[in-house]
């Protein structure tokens, strides 16, 4: 029999991940589901409540020991009011009170947040950026999330917005962006930026896992690829580290993956740009949670939400 515990809930735009996780915030139970037909706000709750169940009931536990409950999504919420803002990937979810409406399904209290403020929330008290005030976190995928920790807190900005680094703009004209921005660093360093170089580069079709397959063997392609993103996202980069002055900068999602050649070509752009007294000074780190920051900062939101009242 477990006792107290929370639930994490990273909501994505194909699949949904949850977790239990205990006072000590180690993972006890994970669970998976796909969130078509999410649309439908009554089946949500149903395919959450059945995940739910079967997650507590397998451990011998009962909802009633559900403290409280997080969700990450990947848009702009306010956290406040538990308010969906707005959610491309998932219809019907914009301007969505979700923390009322869950409320009356669950007993326990709910909270909702950015999934990339989950993430650096997770990544600043369980991984990489443990024990640091200052904190920014960005996750590199199909798109280019961010979140920001200062002074320990994840900071969201008056309007909801904090920490968006994937639409700093890199350049004075260039790619429109569905944010409504122009240049966007998401439109040069996102998975469909670097497919779009290996389309350009490459006679035949590669997948960004063989791209760093090939970057570590010494392709030249693969690597100047990878040096190019790198180049970008540090240049951005130096633009946070010269306002905020952070004590470290993580990186995680699936392009970090591409490892060293990308983290050196990141650290090379800040040194570059950066003002020469913070040069050296900030940290720049891999995330260090994996697919868990999510569903772990989901969790620790809740908790700390619940400790803080």
């Amino acid at each position: 029999m477990i006792n107290k515990f929370y639930l994490g809930v990273d909501v994505g735009g194909t699949y949904t991940k949850l977790a239990l996780v205990n006072d000590a915030c180690r993972i006890l139970a994970r669970q998976q589901i796909g969130s078509q037909g999410f649309s439908d706000k009554a089946f949500f709750v149903h395919e959450l409540r059945a995940a739910l169940s079967s997650m507590v009931s397998a451990h011998g536990g009962h909802l009633s020991q559900i403290k409280g409950a997080g969700f990450g999504l990947p848009g702009p919420v306010d956290a406040e009011r538990g308010v969906v803002l707005s959610l491309t990937n998932i219809a019907k979810w914009n301007n969505f009170a979700l923390v009322p409406y869950l409320k009356r399904f669950f007993s326990f209290p709910v909270f909702i947040e950015n999934d990339a403020n989950c993430m650096a929330l997770a990544e600043s008290r369980l991984g990489a950026a443990r024990g640091a005030s200052y904190a920014l976190c960005l996750t590199l995928g199909t798109g280019v999330g961010g979140g920001l920790i200062l002074e320990k807190k994840i900071y969201r900005g008056p309007f909801f917005l904090g920490g968006e680094i994937g639409h700093a703009p890199v350049a004075l004209s260039g790619e429109r962006c569905p944010c409504g921005g122009t240049a966007c660093l998401e439109r040069y360093v996102g998975n469909r930026a670097i497919m779009a170089r290996i389309k350009k580069e490459f006679a035949r079709p590669v997948s960004l896992e063989e791209l760093s397959s090939l970057a570590r063997r010494g392709n030249h392609k693969a690597i100047k690829i990878w040096e190019d993103t790198g180049r970008y996202i540090g240049f951005a980069l130096s633009g946070v580290v010269n306002v905020i002055n952070p004590e470290v900068i993580v990186v995680g999602g699936g392009v970090s993956l591409a490892g060293d050649v990308l983290m050196r070509s990141i650290k090379r752009s800040i040194r570059k740009h950066a003002m020469k007294h913070l040069k050296g000074k900030v940290k720049v780190k891999r995330a260090l949670l994996g697919n868990d920051a999510g569903v772990l900062g989901a969790a620790l939101l809740a908790k700390e939400k619940i400790a803080n009242k």
